[in-house]
C-alpha cells in the first residue's frame, strides 16, 4: 500500500509488558478451582481483590488481574498526585483491545495453573469495561477449556450480540450471571433489558439480577455471586 500524505502504511508487531497479579492461593488440596477478577476502567486490581476474596467459595484460588495499560484519571493529570488508573485497552482498533485482554487472561490462567489451579475449573469475573471482553472470551477460551462460570458486574455484552443465537461448545458448557444496578449511569435498565435473552441462548444457563445502586459492585450481590460460583464453579 502506498503512503498517503507522506505517512507510510501502518505495520503491527508485539511487545511484552509486565502483568501485575494479586493472588491468594490455597495450600491444599490441589488442584483447586480458580476465580480470575478483572477491574473496570481507571481502577486497580488491589481495590477489587478484597471483594473477590469475599465472593470466592472456601478452598478457591483468587487472582485479581491488573489491566496492563494505564492512563491519568480524568481531572488528575495536572494534579499534584497525578493519579493513574489501569484498563484493558482504549485503542480505536477493537481487535487490538481484544488481543490485549486475551493475552492477559491467558497469562493469568497459566500462572495459576502452574501453582496448582485446575485448568478445567477456571471462572472469570469482570466489573464494567472487561465484561464484554470476558463474554466474548467465553466463546473461545484462551486455555482451550470452557470457563465454568462467567460473572459480569455493571457492564455490557459484545456489540455484535444483537440477537439471541447459539454460542459455541465452550460457551454452551459455561454458566453466566450478570448483575446490574437500578441507577447505573452507564448501563441503564432499558439498555440491559435484552441481556438475559442474549446470554441464555449462548450459555448453559444464564441469570440476570438487578440490585439497588449506581455504577459500582453492589454489596448485596456478593452472597449471590458466591452461591453461584459454589454451584457452577
Amino acid at each position: 500500500m502506498r503512503a498517503r500524505h507522506g505517512v507510510p502504511a501502518r505495520e503491527t508487531t508485539s511487545i511484552e509488558v509486565p502483568l501485575q497479579l494479586f493472588p491468594r492461593l490455597p495450600e491444599t488440596p490441589r488442584p483447586f478451582p480458580l476465580l480470575l477478577g478483572l477491574h473496570g476502567y481507571g481502577m486497580h486490581a488491589a481495590t477489587l481483590f478484597p471483594l473477590l476474596a469475599r465472593m470466592a467459595p472456601e478452598g478457591w484460588g483468587v487472582i485479581a488481574v491488573e489491566g496492563p495499560q494505564s492512563a491519568f484519571l480524568p481531572g488528575e493529570a495536572l494534579g499534584p498526585a497525578g493519579a493513574r488508573g489501569f484498563h484493558w485497552g482504549v485503542s480505536p482498533r477493537h481487535e487490538d483491545n481484544q488481543a490485549v485482554h486475551r493475552a492477559a487472561v491467558a497469562a493469568a490462567i497459566a500462572w495459576g495453573v502452574e501453582r496448582g489451579a485446575d485448568p478445567s475449573r477456571i471462572s472469570i469475573l469482570g466489573f464494567s469495561q472487561p465484561c464484554s471482553f470476558n463474554y466474548r472470551l467465553a466463546i473461545a477460551p484462551p486455555h482451550g477449556l470452557p470457563f465454568r462460570a462467567v460473572v459480569g458486574l455493571c457492564g455490557g455484552l459484545p456489540g455484535e450480540w444483537t440477537a439471541p443465537e447459539a454460542g459455541t461448545p465452550a460457551s454452551a458448557a459455561a454458566h453466566a450471571l450478570h448483575v446490574s444496578t437500578d441507577s447505573d449511569e452507564f448501563y441503564a435498565l432499558d439498555r440491559v433489558a435484552p441481556f438475559a435473552a442474549l446470554l441464555t441462548s449462548r450459555f448453559a444457563s444464564a441469570r440476570q439480577e438487578i440490585h439497588a445502586g449506581g455504577h459500582r459492585v453492589p454489596s448485596t450481590a456478593i452472597p449471590a455471586i458466591r452461591e453461584f460460583l459454589q454451584d457452577h464453579g
